[in-house]
């Protein structure tokens, strides 16, 4: 059985993740895609080192499916020159992208 780290599904469909997503440069966004395309079966407590992959240290959202609950914010790093990141929540194996851009306005992103 998979464990409830692993990521089955990516879940663009957040409208601040696709306006965040377009602001970037094509070539960002492309190297993001390659990136979206390798959480597919990741473990997130196995995660490569290249994809920078944690949580966000003491910050918590509303769950996408229960609004009454709170869980961890996932970072990665989606640009070979780690000035680009994504945040996502990972919830019953899919990872509901919430934001990406630099490094910086993504930690600071509620």
């Amino acid at each position: 059985m998979i464990g409830e780290n692993v990521i089955l599904r990516v879940d663009g469909n957040n409208l601040h993740f696709q306006r965040t997503f377009k602001k970037l440069d094509q070539k960002i966004q492309k190297e993001a895609r390659q990136t979206f395309g390798e959480l597919f079966m990741l473990d997130v407590a196995n995660a490569p080192l290249k994809l920078h992959l944690h949580p966000l240290k003491g910050f918590q959202v509303n769950s996408v499916i229960d609004q009454n609950k709170k869980t961890k914010v996932y970072t990665i790093h989606i640009s070979r020159e780690d000035k680009y990141k994504a945040s996502f929540t990972l919830e019953n194996g899919t990872a509901y992208m919430r934001v990406c851009g630099e490094h910086d306005s993504v930690d600071k992103s509620p």
